[in-house]
């Protein structure tokens, strides 16, 4: 996932929208849409639910009432939360860099906007970098047992 997210991104930060003209439309980041980020963090919820499930069996729901059932809401919350952080995360800071970019070209200069460009490519570097760690942590979260 850290390679799709990092390569894929290149596309939106090097070649912003009406620079290269397209017939069908614009090259942007796949993860430009809310669609792509949704399915990476789904893709992270089944391996956390798999090695959670894998390591503690059918204990592992045993979780959600700890240590009273009354939290049993609250618990099942958090697990959407980590899906729902996840795919906001890259979706809304590489919107921001390709909107920040298409205005900065429509309103100055080619040279002005290149270093931007430029940036964009670290800020998805980081992008990918921060959604590969928080993948790790809740898988690694879900096998260790600590909550």
């Amino acid at each position: 996932m850290f390679l799709f997210i990092f390569v894929s991104n290149w596309s939106g930060a090097l070649l912003p929208w009406k620079i290269i003209q397209l017939p069908h439309g614009e090259l942007t980041a796949p993860t430009n849409d809310i669609n792509t980020t949704v399915a990476l963090a789904l893709l992270t919820s089944v391996a956390y639910f798999y090695a959670r499930l894998s390591k503690k069996g059918l204990a592992y729901f045993g979780k959600y009432i700890q240590p009273t059932p009354i939290l049993l809401p609250i618990n099942i919350l958090e697990d959407f939360t980590k899906l729902l952080s996840l795919s906001f995360l890259v979706f809304r800071n590489i919107l921001a860099d390709e909107l920040i970019v298409v205005v900065l070209v429509s309103l100055v200069p080619l040279v002005i906007t290149i270093p931007i460009m430029f940036l964009g490519l670290f800020t998805n570097g980081i992008q990918a970098l921060i959604f590969a760690t928080l993948a790790v942590a809740y898988i690694g979260e879900s096998i260790e047992g600590h909550h």
